[in-house]
């Protein structure tokens, strides 16, 4: 009978409702109606395929296991006889190759979405498969048949997606205007436009369409305008912020001791508008501290955030702040954006098939009961803005925090420069390394924290973090870290190897400088993070976690299972160690050797002493000379 219902559910929930459905019956619910629910469809066929599929893209994109993920994906797509397993392989084959934006990318992913749309009666996803397939076209120069098919998706469902969608295949910024506006429409926004008496039409150019409302009596809010090395772009920004229909604000831009000119432009505009005010960091150390800066200074009832070189929309702070006047229980919302490149093309940022979405940035919250209660940003570096989320829904209720369906009320500038570059502490989609790193330890922290207050100026870290984020890092000779010891393991179970744990307990008795490699193995069954064990003894000085995207150089490196060896993984940081040992002391049977030498070799440049003897990690750094104190943070 159990069985039989949960066949019922999963068919309902993955055949009959929509992702919109869904999501707006998952947000009646408690969280104890959803765990009933999850259990409830857990071994579901539906449900236990969707789950297969989320573990595969977690390993593809999250672990970084590019090469057997994206195999086994292939696999399934190839062997797989159930009609719904195949379009979801198909649709996380065709986003792959689609993110690449290349030539030779569009073209896989061509090669998928057919199979996405057969026999696909979800519009929603119709849609999104509609913008990819249309994007693709558009990167082979096939301009026309990209124009069919957003033209035959909006017969189908006229949607704002799919009008920033053509207006990305539109050749004038007058064309292109039309049909940004036709999204805005949706929305009942006031249309954008390009003033300009230059022939080559820029992003700079972009203004809100003339109104003649202006609301100058509703509670005051403090825009905070972190800027660094902001001289080109900050204009953008501040223009939009004066030109807002919410006239009761100030504007507190904060100097993050920037080199350039950034200073001098702010202070012109300071001249014609008492309500700018120019504040400075002492030192540099990155937009969250900039932003605490300001939020100490800040006096408005509301206080929200604009980049330094991003355009918002007029209407932005009036929809906004309008919210949390009508709404009294609401402590904090946010609106929505859709990147805009200095070609003035929209860009998805790897969400799938989307451009409007969520914007995180554009917080707005009611300053003296988020002060008192959780105090301020988390003083790190970037992605702090999950993290301050993260702490108002738990301080205050998931509730009382609200994501406005806004439409685009900021259009950010995406450099194009960033398009195919994909930086180590980037997020494009989905965390990885130092962001993942970070969203494991936060979690911790809020799962045990008695006090989620934060303040500022933060002379102690809650919860440790990576040295890239750190506002004011360490000194590098020749830009690489200091470490006594490596340690490379696979930190999610050490439950089941005792001994690890007491190792590195040891260690630190060694009063040596520790630092983790969390090198993962390919486990589809497992979805934990980092042991709550290990993230006991991380300390961020001591003890740390070393990520993708740093160098760091190493007394000893030693890689405690060799079976983690056996699957490339790209999210490894670059260790040059004065010796390696990869512990082989019990290797699996028939375990390919030859191969995992190789693969330390690619990773950290050597292939390390192979140790079968079950010296602990004591025994083996024993008389080793400390690093330097100065490499302490």
């Amino acid at each position: 009978m159990k069985k039989a219902v949960s066949e019922v559910i999963d068919w309902a929930i993955y055949t009959v409702l929509d992702e919109q459905k869904k999501k707006a019956i998952s947000n009646l619910l408690s969280d104890k109606q959803k765990n009933r629910l999850r259990k409830l469809t857990r071994h579901g066929k539906k449900h236990e395929q969707k789950q297969l599929l989320k573990q595969l893209r977690h390993h593809l994109y999250t672990l970084g296991f590019t090469n057997r993920a994206l195999s086994e994906l292939e696999e399934l797509y190839l062997n797989t006889t159930d009609a719904y397993l195949k379009r979801m392989a198909a649709w996380e084959l065709a986003q792959w190759h689609a993110n690449k934006y290349t030539k030779e990318g569009a073209r896989q992913a061509l090669d998928y979405l057919p199979a996405v749309a057969d026999g696909e009666t979800d519009q929603d996803q119709l849609r999104r498969a509609a913008v990819i397939k249309a994007e693709c076209h558009d990167m082979l120069g096939e301009t026309e048949e990209a124009k069919n098919v957003i033209e035959e998706a909006l017969e189908r469902q006229a949607h704002p997606d799919l009008y920033l969608g053509y207006a990305n295949l539109e050749e004038t910024i007058e064309e292109r205007t039309y049909w940004i506006n036709k999204a805005m429409e949706v929305y009942n926004l006031q249309p954008i436009t390009f003033q300009t008496t230059n022939e080559a039409v820029s992003y700079d150019d972009l203004t809100t369409k003339p109104m003649d409302k202006k609301f100058s009596n509703g509670p005051k809010v403090s825009v905070i305008l972190p800027a660094f090395k902001a001289e080109d772009g900050i204009s953008t920004a501040i223009e939009s912020i004066l030109n807002q229909t919410w006239q009761n604000f100030e504007l507190l831009v904060v100097d993050d001791c920037s080199p350039d000119n950034t200073k001098e432009v702010v202070r012109e505009y300071m001249k014609g508008d008492g309500r700018i005010t120019l504040l400075s960091t002492p030192r540099n150390s990155g937009p969250y501290v900039a932003r605490n800066t300001a939020l100490k200074a800040a006096t408005g009832d509301f206080v929200t955030i604009n980049d330094s070189d991003d355009w918002s929309h007029a209407e932005k702070i009036e929809i906004q702040a309008k919210y949390l006047q009508n709404n009294k229980k609401v402590i904090a919302n946010t609106s929505e954006h859709a990147r805009l490149t200095e070609e003035l093309k929209l860009y998805r940022r790897g969400t799938p098939g989307r451009y409007i979405f969520p914007n995180m940035s554009s917080t707005m919250f009611r300053r003296k009961p988020v002060l008192n209660k959780i105090g301020y940003w988390d003083s790190v570096r970037f992605a702090a803005d999950g993290e301050f989320k993260r702490r108002l829904i738990k301080a205050f209720g998931k509730t009382r925090f609200v994501d406005l369906k806004s439409g685009p009320l900021s259009l950010p500038r995406q450099s194009v420069a960033s398009l195919t570059g994909s930086s180590a502490f980037g997020y494009n989609g989905f965390f990885k390394g130092v962001r993942l790193e970070y969203v494991e330890s936060l979690e911790y922290h809020h799962s045990q924290a008695d006090s989620l207050y934060y303040p500022y100026p933060q002379n102690e870290r809650p919860f440790p973090v990576p040295e890239p984020m750190w506002p004011v890092r360490e000194d590098k000779a020749a830009g690489k870290r200091l470490f006594d010891i490596v340690i490379a393991a696979d930190f999610r179970n050490v439950e089941e190897n005792d001994n690890l744990l007491q190792e590195i307990i040891s260690l630190k008795g060694h009063n040596k400088r520790i630092g983790l490699i969390q090198i993962y193995h390919y486990d589809l069954a497992n979805n934990h993070g980092v042991s709550p064990s290990v993230r006991d003894l991380i300390d961020g000085s001591e003890l740390q976690m070393i990520v993708y995207g740093e160098k760091v150089n190493a007394k000893m490196l030693v890689v405690m299972d060799p079976t983690v060896l056996l699957d490339w993984q790209q999210y490894i940081p670059d260790v040059a160690a004065d010796d390696a040992i990869v512990r082989s002391n019990e290797m699996p049977e028939g375990l390919d050797i030859g191969f995992c030498r190789k693969q330390m070799l690619s990773y950290f440049g050597k292939t390390g002493t192979w140790n079968k003897e079950t010296s602990d990690l004591s025994t083996i750094i024993q008389g080793g000379k400390k690093v330097s104190d100065n490499a302490r943070q």
